[in-house]
Order: C-alpha cells, then sequence, then structure tokens
C-alpha cells in the first residue's frame, strides 16, 4: 500500500508537469526496470523528475507519507530521503539547477505538499533531534504548493518564480 501512495504521488506530480508550461521527463530507476526485467540495476538516481523552465533546469524528488502528525526521517532503518538524493541535488545547485524534495502529507480529502531544498532536507537530518519531523516544521519553514482542484494537481510555477 505504501509504494501504490509513492506511485500516486509521482503520477500527480507528472501530470501537474504536463499541464505546465514545463519541459519534463521522469527519471527511470530501479523499481520502473524490474517490473520488465528480472534483475534489474540501475544507478542510484538524484531525483524522480527533471525539468526545465525558462531555461533553468530543476531536480524534484518526491516523498509522500500518510502519517498525520510528522513526517518520518526514517522507515526502519533507511532514510526517507536517502543521502545520496541530497548529495546530488546540492551538487547540481552548484552548477545552477533548482533542486527541490516535494513532500506530500497523504491525507484523505485534505493532502497538502511542501517543497524543501537540499539544504533544508540535509538540516533535518543533522541537527533535528527524533526520528520524525512534526509538520508544524514544514508550516514555518517550507514552501507549501497550492493544491488544484480534482484530480489532484500541483501548482509549480509560483516556488520556481520565487526562485528565479
Amino acid at each position: 500500500m505504501a509504494k501504490n501512495t509513492g506511485k500516486n504521488f509521482e503520477n500527480e506530480i507528472r501530470k501537474s508537469l504536463q499541464k505546465a508550461d514545463i519541459w519534463w521527463f521522469r527519471i527511470q530507476d530501479t523499481n520502473d526496470v524490474s517490473r520488465f526485467v528480472k534483475q534489474a540495476v540501475a544507478e542510484k538516481q538524484p531525483a524522480d523528475f527533471m525539468a526545465v523552465y525558462r531555461s533553468r533546469p530543476i531536480l524534484i524528488e518526491c516523498k509522500t507519507t500518510r502519517n498525520l502528525t510528522s513526517f518520518p526521517l526514517y522507515y526502519g532503518s533507511s532514510r526517507s530521503i536517502p543521502s545520496h538524493q541530497i548529495k546530488m541535488a546540492r551538487q547540481a545547485e552548484r552548477h545552477g539547477t533548482l533542486a527541490y524534495i516535494f513532500i506530500r502529507r497523504d491525507e484523505p480529502r485534505n493532502k497538502r505538499c511542501w517543497a524543501i531544498t537540499p539544504d533544508q532536507a540535509d538540516y533535518l537530518y543533522k541537527k533535528k533531534d527524533g526520528k520524525s519531523i512534526n509538520w508544524k516544521w514544514f508550516h514555518a519553514n517550507a514552501f507549501e504548493l497550492k493544491r488544484l482542484k480534482n484530480p489532484v494537481r500541483w501548482e509549480f510555477i509560483p516556488l520556481l518564480e520565487e526562485n528565479l
């Protein structure tokens, strides 16, 4: 069930990108390839999507949770935002790319989504105590994407315009 939640969010982002005036493509990962090849191994990918808006490259990674009180930093011993994704996004930023991690709170009929930077994600793992971050932190420190109505889509342009 949890995997479907993440794929559903990626599909919402895909459809949102199609509606916006943004060039984009989906970066395939091992999970995508393994549906077609039994023993697939793909390189670790920096994000779920690569896009270009007004000549500026953009990396987008999608994370989602059904936890209504906080965003889990770990699922068991695994990080919910892998360190290689933060590192690669920070490297891309040094070369002029905008990089975001979209985090969706998957509450029925009240989905919300915030965009954080790789630096903010790094801060969450290095400075915050505990295994999760209360949603209040996102309200105070992250950019909330506007949710468009049925079917669920997300408005990107204000976020991008603010950072161009």
